[in-house]
């Protein structure tokens, strides 16, 4: 009997042992367990702020966009009737029409510029005078008249 005892208490000593290594792993087990909890919670925020970024994007910025994307294809209709409205005009013939009326009124400008420095300004006084000269008796003589 008394190897029986011995040999409980020998068990006993096992079972002890092995109760610790459980209460060990269970601790492990539990802080683990905890962490995988903290993380799952930082998942979940980390989604909702994502799906909070993706729903403003889909409130706000996508209309804008669309907004942004009609004004573009009223500006390419627009560019494609001045281009074709500039592939109709005839730019050559304009510029030659533009450049031949900038030489005709130059030689006009010219040809005004010689018949002014031609007008001799002491006879144009002279006649002006006379013309004073001969209007001076005749306004008098209507005057004394009316």
């Amino acid at each position: 009997m008394g190897e029986r005892s011995t040999e409980g208490a020998g068990g006993q000593k096992y079972m002890q042992e092995m109760m610790e290594r459980i209460e060990k792993s269970n601790a492990g087990q539990e802080k683990y367990a905890r962490r995988q909890y903290r993380m799952s919670q930082i998942t979940a925020a980390a989604s909702l702020l994502i799906l909070a970024a993706v729903c403003y994007t889909c409130s706000v910025v996508i209309p804008k966009v669309n907004v942004t994307y009609q004004h573009l294809e009223l500006v390419l209709e627009d560019l494609e009737t001045i281009s074709s409205e500039l592939a109709e005009a005839d730019l050559g013939r304009m510029i030659q029409d533009i450049d031949h009326m900038v030489v005709s009124s130059e030689e006009n400008m010219n040809e005004a510029l010689k018949k002014i420095g031609a007008i001799d300004i002491d006879q144009l006084n002279g006649a002006i005078a006379s013309l004073s000269g001969v209007v001076k008796p005749l306004a008098d003589f209507f005057g004394r008249f009316q």
